[in-house]
């Protein structure tokens, strides 16, 4: 009998750390479940063109997609802008609610501790914080401790959790129907400058091709798949990197007074005003950073707020905001899983198919699905590629 296998992911690049995670994985369901490998349906939701980081992905969703399918997935799904470029708790929310809607009973990540009672017992104190304890966070926060730091000193946990350690708790809180799978994370740690023979972060991987190097550079470090891909897209039009948003970026603050800025999500203390006095005196992406830069805010967090000023993202609209499925390829066999969730109901979210037909009939979720629309359009201008046929209007499912 077949298991359903899912996986919240970004794969900017997939690489050989990634190809190990996965197996592991899939044995492990396997293992569990008392089924082969070949009984384990792989589904993973993969971020949008803008990453949680608060960057642009070296390449875009789709292409993202496709290298997951060549390492034996069967279905891949996008996860909307507004929650995959967001804090772990919104990243990890939509990514849990999405695979959980298209039936996945497992949920596996990479972790550094990979004890599963310590984890949940983590996610059950984080999920009972009380309104006292957020207040004691935020001032921890503001004095310049960083947000996972706080929160762990706070809730008085002696586990030095890591950065996989502290998403998958995430994940785990968020599970209502799957089981989580912890997966020991090997070789490099997360955003490492090296390399561990053939295992290095992606973070790494994305620094050498973004200085220029040539994907020789990386060959021992992705599957050869992965090297396909990037080799095409590399050839076709380039990486995309953070400082070709600059000048989009800088048009927007221009353009907008400093109450619009001001009224972005995750800008709210002022950090719209600041940047529209220093912008100009920023040379690029990294110079815009550092004018907001500050004890209190971490560096990823003012990449968010630079994406979230760029696609005029609201507190409201991320209040607001809803997932959805979007489906971004997928085999026989992830189509055959498809239409059997259609058939028996069992699919708890809405499937965006046609974008305007479906629209009109969920206008809930129209905002939520026009960001992504805008993010793609943008991506793809800082790209220097043909809007038209790389629109969300155009671009269809990858059928392996």
């Amino acid at each position: 009998m077949s298991k359903v296998l899912g996986i919240i992911a970004e794969y900017d690049p997939f690489h050989n750390g990634h190809a190990y995670m996965v197996k592991e994985a899939i044995n492990c369901v396997s293992d569990v479940y008392d089924c082969t490998p070949d009984d384990v349906i792989r589904i993973a939701a993969i971020s949008g063109d803008f990453t949680q980081r608060g960057e642009p992905a070296l390449i875009d969703k789709w292409s993202r997609a496709e290298m997951a399918m060549r390492q034996g997935f069967d279905l891949v799904v996008g996860m909307p802008v507004v929650f995959c470029c967001n804090n772990a708790g919104y990243f990890a929310k939509a990514g849990v609610e999405i695979l959980e809607s298209l039936g996945a009973e497992v949920i596996a990540f990479g972790s550094e501790t990979t004890h599963l009672q310590t984890l949940l017992n983590a996610a059950s104190r984080r999920a009972s914080i009380t309104e006292e304890q957020q207040e004691m966070i935020k001032s921890m926060v503001k004095e310049g401790k960083s947000y996972p730091a706080a929160l762990s000193e706070v809730l008085g946990e002696e586990v030095q959790f890591g950065p996989n350690d502290s998403l998958g708790i995430e994940y785990i809180r968020h599970m209502k129907k799957a089981a989580p799978i912890p997966v020991k994370r090997r070789g490099a740690e997360h955003d490492s400058g090296e390399a561990f023979g053939p295992i290095a972060s992606a973070s790494f991987i994305r620094r050498r091709l973004l200085d220029g190097e040539p994907l020789e550079a990386v060959s021992e470090l992705i599957p050869s798949t992965t090297m396909d891909v990037l080799k095409r897209e590399s050839e076709a039009q380039g990486f995309c990197s953070p400082d070709m948003l600059f000048k989009l970026i800088a048009s927007k603050v221009a353009s907008s007074s400093d109450d619009e800025l001001n009224a972005v999500y995750g800008a709210e203390e002022g950090l719209g005003s600041k940047l529209k006095d220093e912008f100009r005196y920023a040379a690029g992406w990294d110079g815009l950073l550092w004018a907001l830069k500050s004890k209190r805010y971490t560096m990823t967090r003012v990449q968010r707020v630079l994406i979230h000023m760029l696609t005029n993202l609201t507190k409201d609209m991320v209040h607001e905001a809803k997932p959805y499925v979007r489906i971004l390829a997928f085999n026989a066999r992830g189509a055959a899983h498809l239409k059997s969730l259609k058939r028996s109901d069992a699919l708890t979210l809405t499937l965006i198919e046609n974008i305007k037909t479906d629209l009109k009939e969920h206008p809930d979720l129209r905002s939520t699905f026009e960001m992504d629309i805008l993010s793609a359009d943008l991506y793809n201008i800082a790209l220097g590629r043909d809007l038209y046929t790389n629109s969300e209007y155009v671009k269809k499912p990858l059928i392996f």
